[in-house]
C-alpha cells in the first residue's frame, strides 16, 4: 500500500502536466474550430452557406456576394462532412436561401480515411462531434488533443505558450485568400500531372454510391427547407485539367447532371472555363485572391439569376 501511494505520488506531476498541455492545446483555434465558432456566431443571418473542400475554402470570397455568405468549406473536406454540418445546423438557419456545393474531380470517389490526409477525420471528431463510420472507436486521437496534433507538435505549441497561429489568413467570413506572390512558380504541366495523380490515388470506386447517396440525402434535406441547391464544378489551370482521366471525369459530370435532373437543381461547371488565366491561379487547381474575386462575382450573378 505504502509503495502504490508513493508511485501515485509520482503520477500526479504528470496527470497535471498532461492536464495543462490538453487545457492549452484546446485554446489554439484551428481551421475547425475558427470556421464552427464563426459558423456558430453568424447562424441567423446565413443566406448562402458554401460547401467544399480546399477549391472552395480558397476560391470563393463571400464578400463578394450580395445576399450574406459563409465559406464552409475546408481542406480536403468530403461530401460525407458537408452533408453532416449543414444538416447539424440546418434548422438553426432560418434566412438560409442558397447551398453551393463544390464538386471537384474526384467528389465521389473520394473519403479522408482512405488517402494519406486520414488525421483530419479525427479533427472533425473533436471539433466538430461529427464521427465518420469507419474511424477507429478507441484512437485516442479521437480524445486527447496531445495525440491529435502528436506529442512532438503538443510540445512545440506549449513551448511557444500555445500561440501558434494555425488560422493565418483566415477570414470570419470563412475565407482564406491565396495571395499572388510567386504564383507561376506553382504552375507548370510537371505540377499538375502529379496534382492530378495524389487526386487519383485518393479515389476510390467503392465510394461512388456512398457519396452520391450522402449529397442525394443532403439535398433532399435542403429542398425540405426550400432552400435552392446549386452544384458547382470550379475552374482549374489548364496544366491540371488536360491531365484527368477523362473517363472519371465523364462519369463525374455525368452524375452530378443526373442529380440535378432528379431533385431540379442547377450545375453550374466552371472546369475549363476560359475567361480564367494563369494570372488568377495560385497553383494548377486553386484560383489566388484576384481569381477569386473573379470567380465570386461571376458565381454570384449566375447562382441568383437562376432562381
Amino acid at each position: 500500500m505504502r509503495k502504490f501511494f508513493i508511485k501515485s505520488l509520482f503520477l500526479i506531476p504528470l496527470l497535471l502536466f498532461l492536464c495543462y498541455m490538453e487545457f492549452g492545446l484546446g485554446k489554439i483555434p484551428n481551421s475547425y474550430s475558427y470556421k464552427r465558432e464563426n459558423l456558430e456566431k453568424q447562424l441567423d443571418s446565413i443566406q448562402v452557406l458554401i460547401l467544399g473542400s480546399s477549391q472552395a475554402a480558397h476560391g470563393i470570397n463571400p464578400s463578394c456576394f450580395a445576399l450574406k455568405t459563409y465559406n464552409l468549406s475546408n481542406i480536403s473536406q468530403s461530401i460525407y462532412y458537408d452533408s453532416k454540418i449543414t444538416v447539424k445546423y440546418l434548422d438553426k438557419m432560418p434566412k438560409l436561401e442558397y447551398a453551393v456545393i463544390n464538386l471537384p474531380y474526384i467528389s465521389f470517389g473520394y473519403q479522408i480515411i482512405d488517402g494519406i490526409e486520414s488525421w483530419r477525420d479525427y479533427y472533425y471528431s473533436q471539433f466538430w462531434d461529427i464521427n465518420y463510420p469507419e474511424i477507429e472507436t478507441f484512437n485516442l486521437k479521437r480524445y486527447s488533443k496531445i495525440f491529435l496534433y502528436t506529442p512532438e507538435r503538443a510540445i512545440s505549441y506549449s513551448l511557444q505558450g500555445f500561440k501558434a497561429d494555425l488560422i493565418k489568413d483566415y477570414k470570419a467570413n470563412g475565407y482564406v485568400p491565396y495571395d499572388t506572390l510567386n504564383n507561376y512558380k506553382n504552375i507548370s504541366d510537371s505540377l499538375g500531372l502529379k496534382r492530378v495523380k495524389l487526386h487519383d490515388s485518393f479515389y476510390k470506386e467503392k465510394r461512388w454510391a456512398e457519396n452520391q447517396n450522402y449529397l442525394q440525402q443532403l439535398i433532399e434535406e435542403l429542398q425540405k427547407r426550400n432552400i435552392q441547391v446549386v452544384l458547382v464544378t470550379q475552374p482549374v489551370f489548364a496544366t491540371y485539367s488536360k491531365f484527368v482521366n477523362k473517363a472519371k471525369l465523364k462519369k463525374t459530370t455525368d452524375t452530378i447532371n443526373h442529380i440535378c435532373k432528379k431533385y431540379n437543381c442547377k450545375y453550374l461547371n466552371y472546369f475549363t472555363d476560359d475567361r480564367f488565366s494563369k494570372s488568377d491561379f495560385y497553383d494548377n487547381d486553386h484560383l489566388n485572391c484576384i481569381g477569386a474575386d473573379k470567380f465570386s462575382k461571376i458565381l454570384n450573378n449566375d447562382m441568383v439569376g437562376q432562381k
